[in-house]
């Protein structure tokens, strides 16, 4: 799943608040299209254009009560202001905020590169999260460089169902899943292990309502963040 922004929640945006809409009052609704929105595993992955047009109805007048729109985007003029303005007061570089944002581990001396990865992926399938990914960029870099290169893998984790809850709070939220770790390479032959650090507790600081997520939302956030430095400490101790 998931993972954080840079910090311009301090810095209000004007008329750009959520989008949000009044959905209709849901009508009466038969057996049989509550039959086609039951859970039906033995049907396999299935989309809301694979119903009927009298149940997707439904479902989008349900899911536009459960669920937040799609925001406003954000003109780049005022995001060029907003970090402006933040940088002007802070005494932080744009590598000290990139720095910020990270959660990173140091693996243990003696572990390969490959150790590490099989590591993470046994821990991951122990949280029940599902690996969806792993991408091996350095594969491109050296294919189109023509160059030896060091390695940088990045490997993608997810709990489908805290992720639907996020991007019912946040389709922007989109963005910023699967949650994705990185094994890097350094150039003195150090491996590093790093994530997105999202860590909610932050929020208890922050007064706007947009800020505020409920309390189960809380605590997926809280247990999925517990499972990502689970799985990279295993990472960098090459656990078994």
């Amino acid at each position: 799943m998931w993972c954080a922004v840079l910090p311009l929640w301090v810095i209000p945006l004007p008329g750009l608040g959520q989008q949000t809409t009044q959905p209709a009052q849901e009508q009466t609704v038969s057996m049989e299209v509550e039959r086609e929105l039951a859970p039906q595993p033995e049907l396999g992955e299935r989309t809301i254009e694979s119903l009927s047009p009298e149940a997707q109805q439904v479902l989008r007048e349900r899911r536009m009560k459960q669920s937040n729109r799609v925001m406003a985007p954000v003109p780049a003029e005022v995001k060029k202001a907003a970090v402006t303005a933040m940088m002007s007061m802070s005494p932080m570089s744009m590598r000290d905020y990139f720095n910020f944002m990270t959660m990173k581990m140091k693996a243990a001396e003696g572990l390969s590169f490959d150790d590490i990865v099989e590591s993470m992926d046994l821990k991951a399938n122990a949280v029940n999260f599902k690996k969806t990914a792993h991408s091996k960029i350095w594969k491109d870099i050296a294919a189109i460089t023509g160059l030896p290169t060091t390695r940088v893998e990045v490997l993608h984790y997810c709990d489908a169902i805290v992720g639907r809850r996020m991007l019912d709070f946040s389709p922007e939220f989109s963005v910023f899943i699967p949650c994705r770790i990185t094994v890097y390479e350094d150039a003195n032959g150090e491996i590093w292990i790093m994530t997105l650090d999202w860590d909610v507790s932050w929020l208890s600081q922050a007064w706007q309502s947009g800020s505020q997520i409920g309390e189960q939302l809380q605590q997926d956030a809280v247990r999925i963040r517990d499972a990502m430095t689970q799985i990279m400490e295993a990472g960098a101790k090459g656990e078994w």
